[in-house]
């Protein structure tokens, strides 16, 4: 994140110089021009984004939990490009994101994840495989004494 600031930072010093230089009244046009270039640098880097999904349902196509830290999700809507996200760590949300996966075996898109109204988050995966029933042991037709 110190990168993108410091970016962020030298490409608007350069933008104050050059206008400073051109003309007078080019610097009312600063503010947009350096927020231009902070949308510009911060959308390509790949840096998740700090706002919480928007209400709706996701599959949650990739995930990495760091305890006590965060949780970064990357989120497909179906409606357009999939997106990624820094969630807010708590030991519930972890613990029902790693159910869901277990439950999905790791297949990619098994995970679905639905944000309510009020932002908190649910997971939910297929459940999990149980296998057959344990099959009763065959009795012999015929016994030899």
């Amino acid at each position: 994140m110190m990168v993108i600031a410091s970016t962020w930072l030298g490409i608007s010093i350069l933008m104050c110089i050059f206008a400073w230089f051109a003309a007078r009244w080019l610097a009312l046009a600063l503010p947009l021009a350096v927020a231009a270039a902070a949308l510009a640098i911060y959308i390509p880097t790949g840096s998740p984004r700090f706002t919480t999904p928007p209400p709706g349902k996701y599959t949650v196509l990739g995930a990495k939990i760091v305890p006590d830290v965060g949780i970064w999700v990357l989120l497909d809507d179906g409606a357009s490009e999939p997106r990624y996200y820094r969630l807010q760590y708590s030991t519930s949300q972890a613990n029902e994101l790693q159910g869901a996966q277990d439950a999905g075996q790791g297949q990619p898109g098994s995970v679905k994840m639905e944000v309510g109204q009020d932002g908190g988050t649910r997971y939910d995966g297929p459940p999990p495989v149980t296998g057959e029933p344990p099959k009763a042991p065959e009795q012999p037709a015929l016994t030899i004494p």
